[in-house]
C-alpha cells in the first residue's frame, strides 16, 4: 500500500497517480488507485472519477464533501462525523484485492481527516509507504523537506518523490530537481512531465523491473 501525498494542494497528485496506475494495468499488473476522502465535490468527485477510470474500477470515496476544504473542516461544516475505523477498514479491504494500491490523499501529509487523525496517521496505521508529489516551482525545496521530515519523525518510509515538471515558470525550475537530489541523496527523486514518464518513475521506486 502506498499513500500518494502532495507538498501542497494542486500539485498534480491525481495526474501522477492515474498515470502510474494506468501504466501498471496496461502491463497486466493488478493495481488500483483510490481516493478514500475527497472534498470539493460539486457535484462530482473529479479526482476519484479520474482514478476510477484509470483503474478500470468504480471506486467512490467513502466520504465526499462539497466544500473544497480539509476533510475535518468540511465535515464540521456539512454536519458529517468521519469514522477513522471505517476508512481504515475500507483501505485494508481494498489492499487485499490488489497487488499494488495507491491511496491518494487530500492536499499534504498533515491535512486533518478528523481533528485527531491526519493522512500521516493513516499511513502509519496501515504501514503504508509514502510517495510525495511536488510541483516544480519556487518553494518546493522547503515544502518537500518538511514533508519528508514529518514522515521520518513518525517512522513512515518515503518510497520516492515525483517532481511534477508542469508548473509555474520561475528561475527555480532549472535547479529544483538537482537540488532535491542533492538534499535527499537516499530517496529517489524523479521528474515527471507526462504519462510517458510513468515507467521511469515506477522503475526508480522499484515497482517494475
Amino acid at each position: 500500500m502506498f499513500l500518494v501525498t502532495g507538498t501542497d494542494t494542486g500539485v498534480g497528485k491525481t495526474f501522477v497517480t492515474s498515470s502510474l496506475v494506468s501504466f501498471l494495468r496496461e502491463k497486466n499488473i493488478n493495481a488500483v488507485a483510490y481516493k478514500i476522502v475527497e472534498t470539493g465535490c460539486d457535484p462530482d468527485c473529479e479526482d476519484a472519477k479520474k482514478l476510477s477510470e484509470a483503474s478500470g474500477q468504480d471506486l467512490l470515496p467513502i466520504y465526499a464533501f462539497k466544500n473544497p476544504l480539509a476533510p475535518a473542516v468540511a465535515a464540521d461544516i456539512e454536519g458529517v462525523k468521519i469514522s477513522v475505523d471505517k476508512i481504515v477498514g475500507k483501505a485494508r479491504e481494498i489492499s487485499e484485492k490488489y497487488d499494488i494500491v495507491f491511496f491518494e490523499g487530500a492536499g499534504g501529509i498533515l491535512v486533518p481527516i478528523t481533528w485527531s487523525f491526519t493522512f500521516l496517521d493513516l499511513a502509519k496505521t496501515l504501514n503504508m509507504e509514502v510517495i510525495i508529489v511536488a510541483l516544480n516551482k519556487l518553494g518546493v525545496l522547503n515544502h518537500t523537506l518538511l514533508t519528508v521530515k514529518a514522515c521520518q519523525v513518525e517512522g513512515v518510509k518515503v518510497r520516492g518523490i515525483v517532481l511534477n515538471m508542469i508548473g509555474e515558470f520561475d528561475e527555480s525550475v532549472k535547479t529544483n530537481l538537482h537540488s532535491l537530489k542533492k538534499l535527499l541523496p537516499d530517496i529517489s527523486v524523479v521528474p515527471f512531465r507526462n504519462p510517458a514518464d510513468s515507467y521511469n518513475c515506477l522503475k526508480a521506486f522499484s515497482l517494475v523491473t
